[in-house]
């Protein structure tokens, strides 16, 4: 749900001192010549790329939107791109399995290799993931900071995510719950108790997942800022749409124009909205750390956890919160969503599940054991993913030097690689592979070798819903247990059901993208609790 600026009690037009490049003049003031030197800087460079790209022919790598005999930019490719990509990519991998391709992305060239070479790129330093992230958004210009933070070479934003968010999954584990039963009192009023009630499912569960993980993240003095949830849920819809938007000018360009678009704009303002809400509660915790260097233990939150990992080095906290903000809250909201919206078109799994959490948090409360213990639950999770990933492509990289795959593809220095999905749903790979089975991955468990592939959290070339190798996400383990969390309180206390007569909700494809239907509604109604979730 993106909003103005204004939302966030920031000017539309944030002042170049707010900014993170305080020194860069305004080009606004003469801009015309600007946009005429770099427009005509950008039709000289694509003549260059056409008459490039013609050469690379040669390399056998089919490609699948190619410019045509008389085009001179990409605007045609990019425009199929958006809209056609899984039809294409679909097309190709189901006649050539194991054949790479070649397409035009609205962030440039990417040869698409099939799943069976996901295991020889996986862990090759060669090609790199935080540089795809730095080149496809925009990372070196204001108003995307909070993709830059998490690019850094330190990798300081990743190092929190591994050694701290994860190794005290168990001790966040009560308070994630706590904070989830206290957003749904609020969010999700019981009314009378007997009639139905109708939410947009997504905008409810962004408020909550939003909420939760700031609990992890910020403690208590911020995860109800609303201010502060107002930039965490905006802020990853503004960037991306920003990114996106920015793609479709001509690189040379980029440099200028983000200072004229409206949504370059926006995202610049929450950043500076995210500075104001950040800097002085970092700077309160500093100050007493000076005070009373004892004091330090009273904290025991993302920020600090990011300052005592920066050990003094350069960071930006502010930024370094943006980041693992974006990580974590829009792929979890789309993973809760979609796996309401199965469970809506397979309620003969609901009971099962709710005899499964009852029975977990009565014999262990709220301990990550529990969480673990919520097989069938897990189940649900990996087999959502696995039909509606948030991509039909995974383990983006850039190629830092020239690259020959042991099938011969030649990968040149500075190109884009991904990996395609799709066997995620090859019949020979999953039994009835376009049909949702929450229970297939339960059952795999029992198979010889299984229990740890199947487990959620596992990756693999046929599950790459969280990528794959060393890149794989790192937040994988927080991310299922909180939605697992999530789950567990809203299935043990509403029941839940499509609004009678409304159209099936249908996930929304955009580029490689996947969404869950963002227009989706649902209702809810009070129901009596097997176990008293809030009380554990």
């Amino acid at each position: 749900m993106a909003t103005s600026a204004e939302s966030f009690g920031v000017p539309s037009s944030v002042p170049w001192a707010d900014m993170a490049f305080k020194s860069m003049p305004d080009p606004s003031a003469k801009a015309l010549p600007y946009l005429v030197t770099a427009i005509l800087l950008a039709f000289a460079l694509y003549s260059l790329s056409h008459t490039s790209r013609l050469g690379w022919a040669d390399d056998g790598i089919p490609h699948l939107n190619p410019r045509g005999p008389l085009e001179f930019t990409d605007t045609r490719p990019k425009q199929q791109f958006v809209a056609g990509a899984r039809q294409l990519v679909a097309a190709w991998f189901a006649t050539h399995p194991d054949r790479p391709a070649r397409m035009t992305s609205d962030f440039g060239d990417v040869t698409l290799l099939p799943p069976s070479l996901a295991n020889e790129i996986r862990n090759d330093d060669r090609l790199s993931f935080s540089r795809w992230i730095y080149k496809a958004f925009h990372a070196h210009l204001p108003g995307f900071e909070g993709f830059r933070e998490g690019s850094r070479d330190s990798h300081i934003v990743q190092a929190v995510i591994l050694k701290d968010l994860t190794k005290y999954l168990n001790k966040v584990t009560a308070p994630l719950s706590e904070e989830t039963g206290l957003t749904l009192a609020e969010l999700l009023p019981a009314g009378d108790g007997k009639e139905w009630q109708t939410i947009n499912l997504r905008e409810a569960m962004l408020r909550l997942v939003a909420r939760i993980s700031s609990r992890v993240f910020l403690g208590e003095e911020l995860c109800r800022d609303e201010a502060w949830l107002d930039v965490t849920r905006n802020y990853t819809l503004a960037a991306m749409a920003a990114a996106a938007e920015l793609r479709l000018w001509p690189s040379p360009t980029r440099f200028v124009v983000h200072w004229f678009l409206p949504s370059c704009r926006q995202a610049r303002a929450l950043v500076a909205a995210a500075r104001r809400a950040i800097e002085p509660v970092l700077e309160r915790r500093r100050r007493a750390k000076r005070e009373n260097p004892e004091s330090a233990a009273m904290f025991d939150d993302a920020l600090e956890w990011f300052e005592q990992t920066a050990g003094g080095r350069d960071y930006d906290a502010a930024i370094a919160q943006l980041s693992i903000s974006m990580a974590a809250i829009h792929t979890t909201t789309d993973l809760v969503c979609q796996v309401l919206l199965d469970l809506a078109a397979h309620p003969e799994v609901v009971e099962p599940l709710r005899e499964e959490m009852a029975a977990a948090l009565r014999d262990g409360g709220w301990r990550k054991t529990s969480l673990y213990n919520m097989r069938l639950l897990d189940s649900v999770i990996k087999e959502t993913q696995r039909l509606k990933p948030i991509g039909i492509v995974a383990m983006r990289r850039v190629a830092l030097s020239d690259v020959t795959l042991s099938d011969g593809t030649a990968i040149r220095k500075g190109s884009v690689v991904a990996v395609s999905s799709h066997g995620m749903w090859d019949e020979a790979v999953h039994a009835n592979a376009d049909t949702w089975d929450g229970q297939r991955f339960l059952r795999m468990r029992s198979d010889s070798g299984g229990e740890h592939a199947a487990q959620s959290v596992s990756t693999g070339p046929d599950h790459l819903a969280f990528g794959h190798g060393r890149h794989a996400c790192p937040g994988r383990f927080f991310a299922v247990n909180e939605a697992k969390i999530a789950l567990a309180h809203l299935l043990l206390k509403f029941d839940w059901r499509l609004p009678a007569g409304a159209p099936p909700p249908a996930a929304r494809a955009v580029g490689f993208s996947l969404a869950a239907d963002p227009f989706a509604s649902m209702q809810y109604r009070p129901r009596e609790l097997e176990v008293d979730v809030d009380a554990l």
